[in-house]
């Protein structure tokens, strides 16, 4: 290894993306606990990456995609670790020829990681689809020469701390258990469940366990949420794009459970350890992007069939009594979260 000194440039379009990259600078700095670490980035990863405390530096420059001259700029102005070696790790999602080009522009390095042209590249790795995007990302790290006796963290992390008194404003009144629901996904994945089963579920859930419901989503799925919302006899909480990601982070933090389809808040509450069920795809390889074999989660996936997906897929094969049987495993044995973190002042 060349240097203890990282860059990794982070303007993926994908919040998924965004934070199964946590994982590399948190590995690092437990191998290597006197390596600095820079992340540049702007809008939505950026939002991701407030707070890290692997980070010694938070670098806000205009996205390469963008605004290439001015990244380039912006980079070269901040004068990276005081002008010595750095090595530059590009994470999936940032294999854009653009920010590739940028990172080569932006200063001299050593460039490892994903890029659609590896010859821009020093090390190049193509993605492999047999391991996750984590673990695909993990291996910039061994590409750096970075070896350890201990396994590499394979969960994401995001650190909402900074936002706890906006998820008092929206949990503070809310009883326990506190479920949080991401019912809406892209229009292109085609990872939907039927509405009438999350209004299904719903009231058995109130009906059960008396359950708090908080809707999650972006802005532009706030009236698919409440198409739903319309249908349920008690009253529901949604912050469907009224949230900053850091906020969105905080509430699930305060939150028991999630309930929610394959979707970017799911890796929010993944990235703060929320246990959730997870209503999966026919068509997409769990692995890829779920947390496999982890406790804190229950995978429903009923059906499997490669890609193209059919124009009228929904997720009809997972049935309400399996998400509830899920759910109620979870609620038995998750942790107590919520009500111990609202006790204490750090939180």
């Amino acid at each position: 290894m060349s240097s203890l000194n990282f860059f990794l440039p982070q303007y993926q379009s994908a919040l998924g993306t965004v934070v199964h990259a946590t994982p590399v600078v948190e590995a690092i700095k437990r191998t290597l606990p006197q390596a600095r670490l820079i992340v540049a980035s702007n809008g939505l990863p950026a939002q991701v990456w407030q707070g890290n405390p692997h980070l010694e530096r938070l670098l806000d420059t205009p996205s390469p995609l963008n605004d290439p001259v001015g990244a380039i700029r912006a980079v070269r102005n901040a004068k990276l670790f005081g002008g010595e070696p750095y090595i530059t790790l590009l994470t999936t999602g940032n294999e854009r020829t653009k920010i590739t080009l940028a990172a080569l522009l932006a200063g001299r390095s050593q460039r490892i990681g994903f890029a659609v042209h590896g010859a821009l590249l020093h090390q190049h790795l193509r993605f492999d689809p047999a391991l996750s995007q984590i673990a695909n990302n993990l291996r910039l790290i061994e590409a750096a020469d970075i070896t350890s006796a201990a396994a590499w963290p394979t969960e994401p992390r995001l650190y909402p701390s900074q936002q706890h008194s906006f998820a008092q404003q929206v949990l503070g009144n809310l009883h326990f258990p506190r479920i949080a629901l991401a019912t809406q996904t892209s229009a292109t994945q085609r990872k939907s469940w039927p509405q009438q089963r999350w209004v299904e579920l719903a009231h058995t859930l109130r009906d059960r366990h008396t359950a708090e419901l908080i809707f999650i989503g972006a802005a532009a799925e706030a009236e698919a949420i409440d198409a739903i919302r319309t249908q349920i006899r008690f009253p529901t909480t949604s912050i469907a794009g009224k949230t900053t990601i850091q906020q969105l982070a905080a509430v699930l933090q305060g939150c028991d459970l999630g309930i929610m389809l394959d979707t970017g808040p799911l890796h929010v509450a993944r990235g703060v350890g929320l246990p959730a069920v997870i209503i999966a795809p026919a068509w997409s390889p769990v692995h890829e992007w779920l947390p496999v074999d982890n406790p804190r989660y229950r995978i429903l996936k009923n059906a499997d069939f490669p890609p193209p997906v059919p124009e009228d897929y929904v997720i009809a094969e997972v049935g309400v009594a399996e998400v509830l049987a899920a759910t109620e495993d979870l609620l038995a044995s998750a942790r107590p979260t919520a009500a111990a973190k609202d006790k204490t002042p750090e939180s």
